[in-house]
C-alpha cells in the first residue's frame, strides 16, 4: 500500500494532473471535488481568457480530460508540434 501511495505521489509530482482510480488530480482543485472551477483556476494563476477555451462542455468546471486536452494544446502551442 505504502509503495502505491509513493507511486502516486511521484506520478502526480511528475505530470501535475493525473488520474488515479478515475480521480482528477491536479493542486489548482482546492476544493478536492475533481474538477477546476473558475476562480480556482484564476488562484492558480492559469491564464483566465484560456478558462473558457479549455471548459469544452462549458458547464462552468474543468475536468480531468478538458484539463488534459487544453495542457497538452498549450505545450505543443510553446513547442511548435
Amino acid at each position: 500500500m505504502r509503495i502505491a501511495l509513493i507511486a502516486i505521489v511521484l506520478a502526480a509530482s511528475a505530470s501535475g494532473a493525473m488520474a488515479a482510480e478515475g480521480r482528477f488530480i491536479h493542486p489548482a482543485d482546492t476544493s478536492k471535488d475533481d474538477r477546476i472551477d473558475k476562480a480556482e483556476w484564476v488562484a492558480y494563476k492559469l491564464p483566465a481568457a484560456e478558462f473558457a477555451k479549455a471548459d469544452k462542455d462549458g458547464d462552468g468546471k474543468i475536468n480531468g480530460p478538458e484539463f488534459v486536452a487544453w495542457d497538452t494544446a498549450q505545450k505543443a502551442k510553446h513547442t511548435g508540434h
